[in-house]
């Protein structure tokens, strides 16, 4: 049970925000515009508002997130920025080897990061949400 609580109210939300930290990182590098990063759904709890955009952390912070921001012109960014939440999750994975953490804990960010990273990378649609897989297909058979 404990796990079970660790996984759904530390691992999943720090997770999600690596993984959002990592597309708002790429877009602030590649667009001129600001960026939003949403943390979970329902009433919002906090909202920090910066130079380049706005930070929100809803109620059910565990329960996903999401980047806004402009796209860029050129197809590289629009993939660099797809790329980048999934490579930080990836990172994540591996850095998380490397800590002084119980072996439980390790083990379930090991395997949420990764599994984060690989379903993001997988192309789908749902309720008008698109992965990061499907952003990057999108991409590629606008170039073909």
């Amino acid at each position: 049970m404990y796990d079970l609580l660790m996984v759904i109210l530390v691992i999943s939300p720090l997770s999600l925000l690596l993984h959002e930290a990592g597309h708002t990182l790429a877009a602030n590098v590649l667009t001129s515009s600001s960026v939003k990063l949403h943390l979970g759904v329902g009433p919002r709890l906090f909202t920090w508002k910066h130079a380049r955009g706005e930070i929100a952390i809803n109620a059910f912070y565990f329960a996903g997130g999401m980047t806004i921001s402009s796209q860029p012109d050129h197809a590289f960014g629009k993939v660099i920025i797809a790329l980048s939440g999934p490579l930080f999750n990836l990172s994540a994975a591996l850095l998380t080897l490397a800590l002084p953490l119980p072996l439980h804990i390790v083990a379930w960010t090991l395997f949420f990061n990764l599994w984060l990273c690989i379903t993001n990378l997988i192309p789908f649609k749902v309720m008008g949400k698109e992965s990061d897989g499907w952003t990057i297909l999108k991409v590629i058979r606008e170039k073909s």
